[in-house]
């Protein structure tokens, strides 16, 4: 991320997903690009703007949006392998949902019930609709 205004822009996005008090839909997409646009060039800005204390938080404060963060990262690399990623722009988006589910995933193993964040209801879902 060379330019601050997309550091700040991302680290908005991060704040906002800790601070709701509802969750954040699935089919908000504006709201979930912000998080594998091509603002994000580096490892190193993923794991900067996004604290470990603040990964926790949202693990505990709210799961669903966590959970969903994670879902629209991995449909995101679902889509992109079907489509074979043919331009820059799709290859970098690959490579922002790989860097920020390496950032996030291991704080969602700290938790004893870690199955019970995985076996929730996908967003978009109803809760008595099959998985």
């Amino acid at each position: 991320m060379g330019n601050t205004d997309t550091k700040l822009n991302f680290r908005k996005a991060v704040i906002q997903l800790t601070t709701k008090t509802q969750p954040i839909e699935a089919s908000d997409e504006s709201f979930w690009e912000q998080f594998w646009s091509d603002s994000v060039t580096c490892v190193q800005d993923v794991f900067t703007l996004i604290p470990a204390a603040e990964i926790r938080a949202l693990r505990e404060e709210s799961p669903s949006n966590l959970a969903t963060l994670c879902y629209k990262a991995v449909e995101k690399l679902v889509a992109a392998a079907e489509s074979g990623c043919p331009s820059q722009k799709e290859q970098q988006i690959v490579l922002n949902c790989i860097r920020l589910l390496t950032r996030v995933l291991p704080y969602i193993f700290e938790d004893p019930d870690w199955r019970g964040f995985f076996w929730s209801t996908l967003p978009g879902q109803s809760e008595d609709s099959e998985v």
